[in-house]
This record gives C-alpha cells, sequence and structure tokens, in this order.
C-alpha cells in the first residue's frame, strides 16, 4: 500500500512538474529575446560596455568570411571596427534549450557599411548561451549573410 502511495503522489505531481518547467521556459525564453534585441541595439551603438558583460570570457565569435575572434577581439570590432551597423532589424528568432544552454537561430535584415563597401542585407546567426554563476552569458556567435539568388 505505502508502494501505491508514493507512486500515485509522483503520478499526480509530474504534470505540475511539467506545467512548472513550461512557464519557466517561457520566462527564460523572454530574457533570452530581450538579450538578443539589447545585443543589437549595442553593436549598432558600438557600446562595449554591454558587449564586454554579456560575453562569457572564452567567448567566440565566427564572422561572415569566417574569421574567428575571442572576447577581445569582437569588443574591439564592434566599437572601433571599420564597419558602421546603420540598423539591424530581427526578422525571426528561434529560441532553444539544452539544460543551462540556449540555442538561438535568428534572421535578421542589416544596413551596414565600411568607407568603401555596402554590406547591407539579410543575415543568419547561431547565438550559444550558458548559465555561468547565474547570469546567462553568450559563449559563441556565427552570423552568415544569406545570399542573394542571382539576377537573371
Amino acid at each position: 500500500m505505502k508502494m501505491f502511495l508514493v507512486a500515485l503522489w509522483i503520478g499526480l505531481s509530474l504534470p505540475v512538474i511539467s506545467v512548472q518547467a513550461a512557464a519557466n521556459r517561457t520566462g527564460d525564453e523572454q530574457q533570452i529575446r530581450k538579450i538578443e534585441q539589447d545585443w543589437i541595439n549595442a553593436i549598432v551603438k558600438r557600446d562595449g560596455a554591454f558587449v564586454t558583460k554579456l560575453e562569457a570570457d572564452d567567448f567566440t565569435f565566427t564572422d561572415p568570411d569566417g574569421g574567428v575572434l575571442g572576447k577581445a577581439g569582437d569588443i574591439k570590432n564592434t566599437t572601433t571596427g571599420d564597419t558602421v551597423f546603420d540598423e539591424i532589424k530581427i526578422d525571426s528568432l528561434k529560441v532553444r534549450f539544452y539544460g543551462d544552454t540556449a540555442i538561438v537561430n535568428g534572421l535578421g535584415t542589416v544596413k551596414a557599411h565600411t568607407k568603401d563597401d555596402d554590406w547591407s542585407g539579410q543575415y543568419s546567426w547561431t547565438d550559444v548561451f550558458a548559465k555561468q554563476s547565474g547570469q546567462l552569458k553568450a559563449v559563441a556567435a556565427h552570423v552568415t549573410m544569406v545570399e542573394k539568388p542571382p539576377t537573371p
């Protein structure tokens, strides 16, 4: 009888735990979406302080040309690099969780330029966040320009 009551309690508790976990994930997803928007705003404003706080010490960034930067290189690029970002608009985001890790796939429209070139277009990206000391930190990012179809 005692085993039956324990099994019954566990069976009745699982749906409650599942609902609580889903509610927590909704809050986590909203937090990630806000971080993504704040990160984009920081890039446009060249806000190195925000990027410094967001990125983990071992952060890696892979740029559209395949170059890989660490945290210091990414901050330098964000604050003083040749590329000026006039506007970045998030078109879509998909957020998935694996324990304390979140993977974000994004698609956005960018207006950007250097002294000589226009880098505007649509870009896709993957950002990886992990909880470190209770804080979500960006640990990796990869950005790719969406290829425009050839004109006939």
